[in-house]
């Protein structure tokens, strides 16, 4: 099995919001990209934005719903 490595990523910073009380936290994301075309670089894009949607619930909350 050969592993390709990435000749670049994509970086983002989302501001995300607790579900449960509504406190703020700066989030880095990264994206790989493997190949330099439209394509691959419009899939990186996509899987940012799916990352910075996904629901967020802070530690402290976490903590207490356990």
């Amino acid at each position: 099995m050969t592993t390709q490595n990435p000749i670049g990523q994509l970086k983002s910073k989302v501001t995300v919001y607790c579900t449960i009380c509504n406190c703020s936290q700066k989030r880095n994301l990264k994206a790989y990209v493997y190949q330099n075309t439209l394509e691959k670089i419009q899939e990186a894009k996509d899987k940012l934005k799916l990352k910075a949607s996904k629901k967020y619930t802070c530690r402290i909350c976490k903590s207490i719903t356990k």
